[in-house]
């Protein structure tokens, strides 16, 4: 079976691929590109959460708190608007399911009862893998920073990841 590029090498590589390129044009033409906070994305600066599980996960479209980065979390849901679009979610199915890539996903839920071993890919930065672990707890709600993949690596209720 013949693998896409992203698939093979992971978003977050290809993005960087992406960003790289665009932000050297951008300095040859003497703009710089911005993070997208709102409902659209350019040059690949979006948040996406890839559920790489056998489970389902939870996305959250908008992070109602300022001044979190990625892997940062609250047990308090988030129930915001950005750019005039409320708070939605969507379910990601088990082994591959992924938020729209040309979207900003800011956020992803942690279920109550579970504990979820998730790998945070970010362009331009070392990638960092975190536990979560809500067992016996509420939900718990975790950003994914712009120009940053979450990837839900695996999840259990029995015992962590």
């Amino acid at each position: 079976m013949k693998k896409m590029p992203a698939q093979r090498f992971g978003t977050g590589r290809v993005r960087s691929l992406v960003v790289v390129g665009a932000l050297g044009a951008a300095a040859v033409l003497g703009a710089a590109p911005t993070a997208q906070a709102g409902t659209g994305c350019t040059l690949g600066l979006c948040s996406t959460t890839v559920n790489d599980s056998a489970y389902g996960v939870t996305a959250v479209f908008n992070w109602c708190r300022a001044d979190d980065s990625t892997g940062d979390s609250t047990a308090t849901e988030p129930r915001c608007s950005s750019d005039g679009v409320g708070q939605k979610t969507m379910n990601l199915t088990a082994r591959g399911g992924h938020t729209p890539y040309n979207q900003d996903w800011d956020a992803f839920r942690v279920d109550a009862g579970w504990c979820y071993k998730v790998k945070f890919v970010r362009t331009g930065q070392s990638d960092f893998t975190r536990t979560y672990d809500r067992r016996g707890k509420t939900a718990l709600w975790v950003k994914v920073g712009d120009n940053a993949d979450a990837h839900v690596q695996d999840q259990g209720t029995a015992s962590c990841p």
